[in-house]
């Protein structure tokens, strides 16, 4: 007789080569905790290179980065990711803001997008203050309101791109796709 304990998957009073008997052991299908133990295909990582810097199926990564195209989206998020660029109509920022803050740890795709939509929000006022700053002096040291005329035609263009982009990202959003704006008008400020 030896003085080790037998394996912690035979019960005691067993021999040590027979099979357990039912309902003992870990349940099916249940393996070491994640960290434990050689990963699914042979140790190595997919792709032979680096591992991927988090695993989706344990929380929902970095702000502002979305995991794939694997992700599954619920019907829930898609509403919220809509709403927070239709909301962007209606109420201006504030719809943005309100979901990005209510969702911002229960879905990355909600996040995302809310996020998304706040930024170019942000990115339209830049502009704007950038634009007033410029021409209204000028429009001053010359007196002449012939400078104000620029600043009309560039507000009525990012009004119009404000439209086009923020229904464009809610159809993206309603399919449940990610889609990033372009940096010029949505600068990523906030992820």
């Amino acid at each position: 007789m030896t003085d080790q304990p037998p394996p912690y998957d035979t019960p005691y009073g067993q021999p040590p080569g027979a099979p357990p008997p039912p309902g003992y052991g870990p349940p099916p299908g249940y393996g070491p905790p994640h960290g434990y133990g050689p990963p699914p295909g042979g140790g190595q990582p997919p792709g032979g290179g680096q591992p991927p810097p988090y695993d989706p199926r344990y929380g929902y990564g970095p702000p502002g980065v979305p995991y794939g195209p694997g992700q599954q989206v619920s019907g829930d998020d898609t509403t919220w990711a809509m709403m927070a660029y239709l909301g962007t109509l209606l109420l201006g920022f504030l719809a943005p803001l309100i979901i990005y803050f209510v969702k911002k740890r229960e879905s990355a795709f909600s996040r995302f997008h809310a996020a998304q939509a706040l930024n170019y929000q942000i990115t339209i006022l830049i502009h704007l203050v950038v634009l007033c700053a410029v021409f209204i002096p000028l429009a001053i040291v010359f007196d002449s309101p012939v400078w104000i005329v620029p600043l009309f035609l560039l507000y009525f263009a990012d009004a119009i791109g404000q439209w086009v982009f923020l229904i464009l990202g809610a159809v993206k959003a309603g399919k449940g796709a990610y889609y990033r704006f372009p940096a010029f008008f949505c600068f990523p400020m906030i992820k």
